[in-house]
């Protein structure tokens, strides 16, 4: 057989293993997985088709997830060890790390040591996991005191696999690492409850979450940047600071609070204002539809496990609630004769999208079930795209700016399967790389990453540690050739003739929420001025500068200010570490001498005070800031 290795073919005898022909190539020693034909397979697989082969390690992201999958089954494995009487469940990796949910286990946190004890065994015995094919029939027997495999094993089509590492066997289609020894350290991080399936009509089950790494010394250093991460952790902030909640009634779904409020509406406006200095239209369209418009959109198939279904009393009909706003504009597009005088139509839409996302990978404002983008789908013809592409770099970068947002750009290229003309495909490819180029941007060349539909850029921003593996994907520019024809949206162009827009879906803050989150954890909650929910805290020394205090209150108020006041009784030293821990950017402070001089002492979040200031001064200088959505305020 012929296979293809960094672009390079070479003769292997047909059968030959992964992990044979990663040696004859002369591939890494860490590889942990194979891919050919870009189908994931164990190193222990044997390969019998020509076509082009891959390897993965750790350092890669379908590496950690084959990694992480693996470190679930050794979970499991020292949990049944442990715990005969336990009922598995599922076992994914997540983004970072895994998960395992398992019945009628009863454990918390301080049981984990153990747990972790058991785990570290298995990977010294360096079990080989072993994969076997196997009948629905068989896996019935196989798993029939076990009823959630049994209703997993009903909802597949076909034949199936189990993995055996050990005694302990799995329903799983994998790949995995090649044995548990190549996990070299684990630890698990905390115990939790989960419905199953997310269903809160179903059984509760313990999940069980874990982190691990090929060595010590990676793990170690890891969880130095966990105890970092505690103090950015925008779900701390959130609470400390009152800005938003959760409620086990609507999982995954933000409740902000009206200080949370505040920052949210910020940050709306704000992308109202730069949607309009761009010439964005901006659109509403529903928040439900039939469910007949993602099966002309191609979104149901790819995408209905992801999508809420609602079902209208004394009816049969199925909707559903929309968990993106494509199709919604292509049915704006179509609903009038457009001219190419339209293009390029630039419709901004902010509804809101509902997604099933599994409970165990909620975080947070990072990933929730209820967002808002600042999403906008644009018409053009394919000699505007390039312009169009520069235009939306223009719109990031003043979206960025404020934050200091350092843009990590990455293309992603044709994949295998694909609609559209080659030619229509390095048409676009190559305009999406003069216009990164054209900018001066760095990027990396995601090979195959792209949509069915068109290639992309996706857009990361690092956090608080600097390190390029954790950054947050934020933004997203993507070419579309197939919305318009399947909604069958055309325009008339100057030839008087019918063609087909090309769509391109941009979102600049992703989810308004997320973008949120992201922003209070690189912060520690420290918000630039115009967006900190409180602005100004006035305190007073004794209740007899109240009087006075209330003159400065009320002239900041005019001037549409955000303000609170803390002139009951206390210690200014206890008001002052409050208005601190509350992250208020000023703070003025108010007692005889600032009184008797009409003026008033500043102190900023640095600790830095001014005394003598004149309240109009510092009002002129509050509202330039505010207005120039200033980042930092040193005075």
């Amino acid at each position: 057989m012929k296979i293809t290795y960094n672009g390079k073919e070479k003769e292997f005898k047909n059968g030959e293993k992964a992990i044979e022909i990663a040696r004859e190539l002369n591939a890494s020693k860490d590889i942990i997985v194979a891919e050919i034909n870009g189908r994931l397979i164990d190193l222990s697989s044997e390969v019998k088709e020509d076509g082009e082969i891959k390897f993965f390690t750790f350092e890669d992201k379908i590496g950690k997830k084959v990694f992480w999958h693996s470190s679930a089954h050794v979970l499991a494995t020292a949990v049944k060890r442990l715990y005969p009487e336990v009922v598995l469940g599922i076992g994914p990796a997540i983004d970072e790390g895994f998960y395992y949910d398992i019945y009628n286990l009863k454990v918390g946190d301080n049981d984990l040591e153990g747990i972790e004890k058991e785990m570290e065994k298995i990977t010294k015995e360096k079990l080989v996991f072993e994969r076997k094919n196997i009948s629905k029939e068989e896996a019935k027997e196989l798993l029939k005191d076990n009823k959630f495999k049994l209703e997993i094993i009903e909802g597949v089509n076909g034949n199936l696999s189990i993995y055996k590492n050990g005694n302990f066997y799995d329903l799983c289609r994998g790949p995995h690492i090649p044995n548990t020894g190549y996990i070299g350290a684990a630890k698990l991080l905390k115990v939790s409850g989960a419905y199953w399936k997310g269903d809160s009509k179903r059984e509760v089950m313990t999940r069980i979450y874990g982190i691990s790494f090929p060595t010590k010394k990676e793990l170690e250093e890891y969880l130095k940047i966990l105890e970092e991460r505690k103090e950015h952790d925008h779900k701390k902030i959130g609470k400390d600071l009152d800005l938003f909640e959760f409620s086990e009634f609507s999982p995954g779904s933000p409740f902000f609070t009206p200080k949370g409020t505040i920052i949210y509406n910020e940050l709306l406006k704000f992308a109202r204002k730069l949607d309009k200095k761009y010439e964005y239209s901006e659109i509403i369209t529903p928040l439900i539809a039939k469910i007949d418009l993602w099966k002309i959109s191609g979104h149901f198939d790819k995408y209905k496990e992801n999508m809420f279904k609602v079902t209208p009393f004394e009816l049969d009909e199925e909707y559903g609630l929309k968990p993106m706003n494509c199709p919604f504009s292509a049915l704006l597009f179509k609903s009038k004769t457009r001219s190419y005088r339209d293009l390029p139509m630039r419709l901004a839409d902010y509804g809101f999208l509902h997604r099933y996302e599994l409970e165990g990978t909620l975080d947070g404002l990072l990933r929730t079930r209820l967002m808002e983008q600042n999403d906008s789908h644009i018409y053009v013809t394919e000699e505007q795209i390039e312009s169009e592409i520069l235009r939306m770099f223009d719109i990031m970068d003043d979206t960025y700016r404020p934050f200091n947002f350092k843009p990590i750009m990455r293309l992603a290229t044709r994949p295998e399967k694909r609609i559209g003309e080659d030619a229509l495909w390095d048409k676009a490819e190559s305009i999406l790389k003069d216009a990164l180029e054209k900018r001066g941007y760095k990027y990396e060349i995601k090979e195959g990453d792209g949509a069915f539909y068109g290639p992309k850029i996706d857009i990361y921003v690092l956090d608080f540690s600097g390190r390029v593996e954790d950054a947050y994907a934020i933004s997203t520019i993507q070419l579309d050739f197939n919305l318009a024809v399947r909604f069958d949206a055309k325009y008339v162009g100057n030839d008087n003739k019918e063609h087909f827009p090309i769509v391109i879906h941009r979102s600049i803050m992703g989810s308004i929420g997320r973008f949120m989150g992201i922003i209070l954890e690189n912060s520690k909650g420290e918000l630039p001025l115009w967006l900190s929910p409180v602005q100004v805290k006035v305190l007073t020394i004794t209740e007899r500068n109240n009087k006075y205090a209330e003159e400065v209150i009320k002239k900041l108020k005019e001037n549409d200010i955000r303000v609170e006041s803390d002139i009951e009784n206390g210690t200014l030293d206890y008001k002052i570490r409050k208005a601190q821990l509350e992250k208020v950017p000023f703070v003025i402070v108010i007692g005889d001498k600032e009184e008797e001089k009409k003026t008033i002492a500043v102190r900023n979040r640095r600790g830095k005070t001014k005394y003598n200031v004149d309240i109009n001064e510092l009002i002129t200088s509050l509202l330039n800031d505010i207005t120039n959505r200033a980042e930092y305020e040193e005075r």
